[in-house]
């Protein structure tokens, strides 16, 4: 009797974890092609996440840090803490990024990072159109991996925001 319990309820988590799937790459599939990307990486769990980092500007450097964060708490369980807020910025920072590629406001990154399976097929069979890359403010990464740009003209090192040179003024 118990063990038929189980079994029932195993079968069902296994078919809700099957059904969302099926949802997610359906939709993951449909965001690529809108991207100019095939579909085929959604079908692998992981690297789907990369191409999304890819068409979205986040760093990948995000997934490898969240990977890594994951098999530390294997080995030292008082870091769980740490790898729960890093998992959390990651997913927020893509959600947000993915919600602006795709013409959406920040608020639609609530039901992306909440329900994506969802939010991913209301994205990839409805009429949002992919802008190109417009990633979330990454405040963490950003000064390691911070880019350097030198004016064309005349050399000067200049920020990333800039439209002009400060030095000779050439339209960037």
């Amino acid at each position: 009797m118990l063990e038929a319990l189980f079994l029932s309820f195993f079968a069902i988590f296994l078919g809700i974890i099957l059904i969302t799937y099926i949802l997610s790459v359906v939709g993951l599939w449909k965001m690529f092609q809108k991207a100019g990307r095939p579909g085929w990486p959604s079908l692998i769990p992981v690297y789907n996440t990369y191409i999304l980092c890819i068409i979205t500007g986040v760093s990948p450097w995000w997934l490898v840090i969240s990977i890594i964060a994951g098999v530390i708490v294997a080995f030292i369980p008082i870091l769980g803490f740490l790898s729960s807020i890093i998992s959390i910025y990651f997913g927020i920072l893509l959600a947000v990024s993915i919600a602006r590629s795709f013409d959406k406001d920040d608020a639609y990154a609530i039901g992306l990072y909440l329900l994506p399976f969802i939010f991913y097929m209301i994205m990839g069979l409805g009429d949002s159109k992919y802008l190109g890359p417009k990633p979330m403010e990454d405040i963490i990464l950003h000064s390691f991996f911070k880019k350097t740009v030198y004016c064309s003209r005349c050399g000067k090192k200049i920020d990333l925001q800039a439209k002009y040179c400060s030095r000779c003024g050439k339209e960037l």
